[in-house]
C-alpha cells in the first residue's frame, strides 16, 4: 500500500532542509535595507531638530532654503525604497515557493509575516502609548488605537501625526495592507496577471494623485500616507521581481552608477516637482506634478534595487549586510536615538552639533537594534523558520 499523503492539496509540504541551510540568500538586499533606513534617518536628523526649522524659516523663499528642504525630503524617500524592496522580495519568494511546491500556502505566509513584524511592532506601540501617557498627550493614545488596527496611515492622513517617537510606525500599516492582498494574487494569477495587477495599481495611484493635486491638499502627508499612492512603490517592486527570473550577472561599477541615479531622481522630484515638501513652503502643486514626482520616486527605487542586484553578493561587506538584517529595529528605535543625540550635544554649535547628533544617535540606534534583534526578534525568527519553504537569510 502507498503511504498516506502528508499534506492536503491546499497546504504544500515544507521541503526537507538541513538545519541552518540557507538557499538564495542575497546580502545585497540587506544592504538596500540599511540604505533605505539611512535615508530615512538623515531625513529625521533634519526634521526632528528645532535648529533646522529655525534656519528654514529665517531663509524663507531663498534658493538655499529650497535646496536644503529638497535634500531633507529626499531622505524620506527611503521609505518608498523599503516598500519597493518588500514587494520585490515577497513576490520573488512567493513565486519560487509556487515553482518548487506547486502551490502557495497563504496561511503559512501570514504566520511568517506575523512572527517577523508584530512582536517589535506592538512593542513599539506600547512604548508610544507609554510616552503619550507620561507626557499627558492623551489625544495621541487615540492615534495608536488606529495603529493597532493597522490603519495608522489613515489616522496620520486625516489628523496630525502624534508627536511621539513611535509615530513613524504608521508605515507598517501600509505594508500590512499590501500583505492582505498580494499572497492571494500570487496564488491565483500567473506572471502576466500579476504584471497587469501591478500596472493597474500604478494607474490607480496616479488617478489618486491627480485628485489630490486638484484639491490642493498638503503634499507632505496627503499623498504620502495614502495607501493607493504608496502602492505604486509596491507595484514597482513587483514588476522588477517579475522581470528578474534568475540571478543576474555581476557588474559592480554599473550597479553603483545605477544605484546612485536613484537619489538623484528623488532629489529632482522634490526640488523641481515639489512632490514631497513641508506645508510651510507654500508651493501650489497640481496633479501632473505629483504624478511625475511620484513616478520619479518609483523609478529611483527601481534604479537602486536593480543597481544593487548588479553589484552582487560578493561586493557587499558582511558588516553592511548585518546592519541590513537589523534594519527593522533601526527603524523602530531611531527617533529615540535622535532624542538622545540631541540631549547629548544640545549646547554644541554649528557643525559640531549636527555631526555629534548624527553620530551619537546612529550609534545609540544601532546598539538598541542589536540588543532588540538578539533578545526580542530572534526567538520569533527561529519560530518563523518552521513555516518557511525557503530559508533565504540567516537569523
Amino acid at each position: 500500500m502507498s503511504a498516506p499523503p502528508t499534506h492536503t492539496c491546499n497546504e504544500p509540504a515544507i521541503p526537507s532542509i538541513s538545519r541552518g541551510e540557507i538557499r538564495g540568500y542575497r546580502p545585497e538586499l540587506d544592504a538596500v535595507r540599511f540604505l533605505a533606513f539611512l535615508f530615512v534617518f538623515v531625513h529625521h536628523v533634519f526634521v526632528f531638530s528645532p535648529r533646522y526649522w529655525t534656519w528654514v524659516g529665517a531663509h524663507r523663499g531663498s534658493q538655499g532654503q529650497r535646496i536644503l528642504v529638497a535634500i531633507s525630503e529626499t531622505g524620506s524617500i527611503g521609505l518608498c525604497l523599503f516598500f519597493a524592496l518588500s514587494a520585490y522580495l515577497i513576490t520573488s519568494l512567493l513565486l519560487q515557493e509556487r515553482t518548487e511546491c506547486g502551490l502557495i500556502s497563504v496561511r503559512r505566509f501570514y504566520i511568517r509575516r506575523i512572527l517577523r513584524i508584530w512582536p517589535l511592532y506592538f512593542l513599539g506601540i506600547v512604548v508610544g502609548v507609554g510616552y503619550a501617557l507620561i507626557f499627558h498627550r492623551y489625544a495621541d493614545v487615540r492615534g495608536f488605537v488606529w495603529y493597532l488596527l493597522l490603519v495608522g496611515n489613515v489616522y496620520c492622513g486625516l489628523f496630525s501625526p502624534p508627536a511621539n517617537p513611535m509615530t513613524s510606525l504608521w508605515t507598517i500599516s501600509i505594508e500590512e495592507q499590501f500583505y492582505l492582498i498580494w499572497p492571494w494574487a500570487a496564488r491565483q494569477l500567473n506572471r502576466v496577471g500579476l504584471a497587469l495587477c501591478a500596472i493597474t495599481t500604478i494607474v490607480v495611484a496616479n488617478c489618486v494623485l491627480f485628485v489630490i493635486g486638484k484639491r490642493h491638499l498638503d503634499t507632505d502627508f496627503g499623498p504620502w500616507t495614502n495607501t493607493f499612492v504608496q502602492f505604486e512603490m509596491f507595484a514597482t517592486g513587483v514588476l522588477l521581481a517579475l522581470r528578474c527570473r534568475s540571478r543576474q550577472f555581476s557588474a559592480p561599477a554599473t550597479g553603483l552608477m545605477l544605484a546612485a541615479l536613484g537619489p538623484v531622481l528623488w532629489f529632482t522630484s522634490c526640488l523641481v516637482f515639489h512632490a514631497k515638501e513641508p506645508p510651510l513652503m507654500g508651493t501650489s502643486v497640481n496633479g501632473l506634478s505629483l504624478a511625475v514626482g511620484y513616478a520619479l520616486f518609483a523609478i529611483g527605487c527601481a534604479c537602486v534595487l536593480q543597481g544593487f542586484c548588479l553589484v552582487g553578493s560578493s561586493a557587499i561587506p558582511r558588516w553592511l549586510a548585518r546592519l541590513g538584517r537589523i534594519s527593522f529595529g533601526l527603524y523602530v528605535y531611531h527617533v529615540i536615538g535622535l532624542s538622545l543625540g540631541n540631549a547629548v550635544v544640545i549646547h554644541a554649535a554649528g557643525s559640531v552639533y549636527w555631526a555629534g547628533r548624527f553620530v551619537v544617535a546612529l550609534v545609540a540606534t544601532i546598539a538598541a537594534a542589536l540588543v532588540s534583534y538578539e533578545y526580542i526578534e530572534s526567538p520569533f525568527l527561529r519560530l518563523k523558520r518552521k513555516f518557511e519553504y525557503l530559508h533565504s537569510r540567516p537569523i
